[in-house]
């Protein structure tokens, strides 16, 4: 039997930590349960990561780099459009992988980052901001505030995807499309 490459056993271990924290949260996962998932020892655990912090650091920075690449990719066309593909692609995201929507959701309540690493995602925020903003700045969205325009995008968005994945459902599409499109008359009008 062929033995499987380090970056098989690293994408392994990546997918068990992000199943481990689903499951048990933060603060129940330790190294030697993501170890018994991912079906390795803890001294092969080890060889990828120091310790259980730079462990969950490391995949919430590639889970969080690639969710906001699928956002920032979907965010085109006109500022309706460019708003409701970020939408969309949150709850694509949800669909696709459940877990590690609530793996970026559990990981980023708690807090993991350093001040460093925090510093680089920061960024992230000002991105999506920047798509809401042009909306209030070409008089599409109403509110003139950048932060309640901001938080009622994006709070329904993500209790829908955090109330499907939790419940282990996709976010039925007619939801989602009626709960857009009644936020977006709320800003518009």
């Amino acid at each position: 039997m062929k033995r499987p490459t380090k970056d098989a056993v690293h994408e392994r271990i990546v997918e068990a930590v992000i199943d481990t924290v689903a499951a048990q949260g933060i603060g129940a996962t330790s190294m030697a349960a993501v170890a018994r998932t991912a079906k390795v020892s803890a001294g092969t655990l080890y060889l990828h990561f120091a310790s259980k912090e730079e462990m969950l650091q490391s995949v919430y920075l590639k889970l969080k780099l690639a969710f906001h690449a699928d956002l920032m990719k979907a965010a085109s066309g006109d500022a309706r459009q460019a708003i409701a593909g970020m939408w969309r692609a949150l709850l694509a995201f949800q669909h696709d992988q459940p877990n590690g929507f609530l793996f970026l959701e559990y990981a980023g309540a708690a807090q993991v980052l350093t001040p460093e690493q925090k510093a680089r995602v920061a960024p992230l925020q000002g991105e999506v901001n920047a798509v809401v903003q042009r909306a209030i700045d070409e008089g599409i969205i109403k509110v003139p505030s950048l932060s309640v325009a901001a938080t009622l995008l994006i709070g329904p968005a993500m209790q829908l995807a955090r109330t499907h994945a939790i419940a282990g459902t996709p976010v039925p599409a007619d939801e989602a499309n009626q709960t857009f499109d009644r936020i977006w008359m709320s800003l518009t009008a």
